[in-house]
């Protein structure tokens, strides 16, 4: 059996004693550096079998089929992500490849996260940014206390920004498909996100949810809301939060970016930061 493991953060994610495990059950593959898959020339030699665990920032976030199809005798993939929406799991379904998440690794630090992402939204920090960080009285923030907290998504992840927003006292209430919780009061998408102050996205992107959040909700938003977003964009028209939180349509928009430099890329009460919510000594 050969196991690849492509990604550029071994050294930060394995030690030295899980890479000799490793080596004792396969013919273990260390792959590092950033090239296109098809470049990884040891992964399409061979016949034999061969499991792939790989992290999303090698191929941008996407897995192609094509490249899939190339690998001989593949027999499972391992995502070193929670998230699945980067490769096509129904391909991988009928070409009976079993493909494996880290389900719940990072739930506390991307709801911390998205709890810091309201808080820093709300208190227009992106803006005094923007401003050299002038002490300017002209941008003062609101406070979370009272305000409705809608979460859309109830799973590991929204459950716990739900108790989180509780906690700094906020009314929380969620949309999710189905009805699967007792502490907050269901509430149609639709009226969730015209009626909330801040609203937490939590959903992950399948066929299901792709653009379930239409542009004629996003414009029945309060001009006082702000949209939290630690999903894939492809949820939402990502392009038309910008625009709104740029002309002051809504109070604030903050969501994650790949590459640096994005805090002060947008204009107005943008908060784009890079893709750290899991990033933490405890999540590792």
């Amino acid at each position: 059996m050969k196991i690849f493991l492509v990604s550029p953060s071994v050294d930060i994610l394995f030690k030295k004693e899980q890479l000799a495990q490793l080596e004792k059950l396969g013919d273990l593959h260390v792959v590092k550096t950033i090239k296109p898959l098809l470049e990884v020339e040891e992964l399409f030699d061979g016949t034999e079998d061969r499991i792939l665990a790989i992290d999303p920032d090698f191929v941008e976030w996407k897995l192609s089929n094509d490249v899939l199809a190339k690998m001989p005798n593949l027999k499972a993939i391992v995502l070193q992500t929670t998230s699945f929406d980067w490769l096509d799991v129904k391909y991988c379904a009928e070409k009976k490849i079993p493909v494996v998440n880290l389900r719940g690794f990072s739930s506390e630090a991307v709801a911390e996260w998205a709890l810091w992402l309201a808080l820093t939204t709300a208190r227009n920090v992106p803006v005094i940014a923007k401003g050299n960080w002038e002490q300017n009285y002209s941008f003062p923030g609101v406070e979370l206390k009272g305000k409705k907290a809608g979460v859309i998504g109830i799973g590991r992840i929204g459950s716990r920004i739900a108790e989180l927003s509780k906690g700094v006292g906020m009314n929380v209430s969620y949309w999710s498909r189905r009805k699967s919780s007792d502490m907050y009061g269901w509430v149609e998408l639709e009226n969730l996100m015209s009626d909330s102050d801040i609203i937490f996205l939590a959903l992950p992107l399948s066929p299901e949810t792709k653009g379930i959040i239409p542009a004629e909700m996003i414009n029945k938003m309060k001009k006082t809301a702000i949209f939290v977003s630690v999903v894939n964009h492809g949820i939402y028209d990502h392009d038309l939060l910008i625009k709104s939180a740029e002309a002051g349509k809504i109070y604030g928009y903050a969501f994650e970016e790949e590459g640096g430099k994005t805090f002060t890329k947008y204009k107005g009460n943008v908060c784009a930061v890079p893709a750290l919510g899991w990033c933490t000594t405890d999540s590792m």
